[in-house]
């Protein structure tokens, strides 16, 4: 449930910083979920949303091809500017949030409620689910065109039933991640990590909520404007097959003021979407953001009829956000929006889905800030 966005540098040559996004639902990911890019049967999911996601991302590619020949950026394909993200990133980036390229360092937080809504197909219930994180990233130069990227992120989401036995109470995950750039070109990043995650139940042991992963992929800048590129990734799940998912990057400088971006993303298959941004005057921006959220988690041996098992969700929220820049260091953002498609799902010992419900739209709001060194 978090965004972000990227500001371009205030220098003679317009140099665009790029973000990566493994699109597992994003806008440009023709929305596929988790389940159907396994090999296991899964539920199809938002058909609606497939075809809306095919037609965006075609017809992007054609107004791309279409538009009139540009020269190609003449400035390295560098990272030493605003925003010191990975394209494998350690956290999602903060919605509509600028970073300070010259960073070596940030840490940000932030909170995020779902607020109750009705389960479709359980015979009935109502839940909420509110989220708190934390999370930290540092950056190392290797070398002029080598760099290394730590990171490490901390969530708890808490879940509220009524008019149901809980299926689960509150979800801990931790998670660190390393990536390396390698500025191959002008033009040219190449860029791959890993990744281990531990997600479990409070009173479930987080050994058992072990997963771990990778992912590799490039991107080309083919003009100040346009940054593309893709690759592929994989991530092992708790009771289930691995996960293989594609990368996409698209970094889309529609105007002076206004920029596509399908960077946000955390990188492993739990985050991904897409924002429209648009710059109201300097360190004050607006816009609207896409995001599909992926979890999957131990249970503990207390969750009823799911005993040691797995639990699961699934969102898609639409919001609009406001962030501001307070200082060249410190961004605060709030937004607010709806979860147009939610689904839990959750899985015994012995891989069998004994729980699945699809639920109603539900509001979404929230605040985050980040802090730059």
């Amino acid at each position: 449930w978090n965004t972000g966005r990227s500001k371009r540098a205030n220098n003679s040559a317009e140099i665009v910083e790029f973000r990566w996004t493994l699109a597992v639902r994003g806008v440009f990911a023709h929305v596929l979920s988790p389940a159907q890019l396994s090999l296991a049967v899964k539920p199809p999911g938002c058909r609606a949303g497939i075809l809306f996601a095919m037609i965006i991302s075609t017809a992007l590619v054609v107004s791309t091809m279409a538009a009139p020949p540009t020269h190609i950026w003449s400035a390295p394909l560098s990272l030493a500017q605003p925003a010191p993200v990975a394209p494998v990133d350690q956290s999602v980036a903060p919605l509509g949030q600028s970073e300070d390229m010259t960073a070596s360092a940030s840490v940000g937080a932030g909170w995020t409620w779902q607020l109750r809504t009705n389960l479709k197909d359980s015979g009935g219930g109502r839940f909420s689910v509110d989220r708190g994180h934390a999370h930290a990233r540092a950056r190392i130069g290797l070398r002029k065109d080598l760099d290394l990227v730590l990171g490490g992120r901390y969530q708890r989401d808490n879940f509220s039933w009524s008019e149901i036995p809980a299926v689960w109470t509150s979800i801990n995950t931790t998670r660190f991640d390393a990536s390396l750039e390698w500025k191959a070109s002008q033009q040219l990043q190449i860029f791959g990590g890993g990744m281990t995650r531990w997600a479990a139940e409070e009173g479930a042991s987080l050994s058992d909520g072990f997963e771990a992963g990778g992912a590799i992929g490039a991107a080309w800048a083919f003009s100040e404007r346009l940054v593309l590129g893709g690759g592929v990734g994989m991530r092992t799940r708790i009771l289930d097959d691995p996960l293989w998912f594609p990368i996409i990057v698209v970094e889309w400088q529609i105007a002076e003021r206004l920029r596509l971006s399908s960077r946000l993303t955390s990188g492993w298959a739990n985050q991904s979407g897409a924002e429209l941004v648009y710059e109201l005057r300097e360190g004050l921006d607006v816009g609207l953001a896409v995001v599909f959220d992926y979890q999957r988690f131990r249970l503990s041996d207390d969750a009823s009829r799911l005993s040691g098992g797995a639990g699961g969700t699934e969102a898609l929220p639409i919001t609009a956000f406001l962030a501001h820049n307070i200082t060249p260091r410190f961004s605060v953002t709030a937004y607010a929006g709806v979860t147009i498609y939610g689904r839990l799902t959750g899985t015994t010992q012995g891989r069998n889905e004994t729980f699945a419900s699809n639920y109603d739209p539900a509001p979404v709001l929230g605040f985050q800030g980040t802090i730059r060194f």
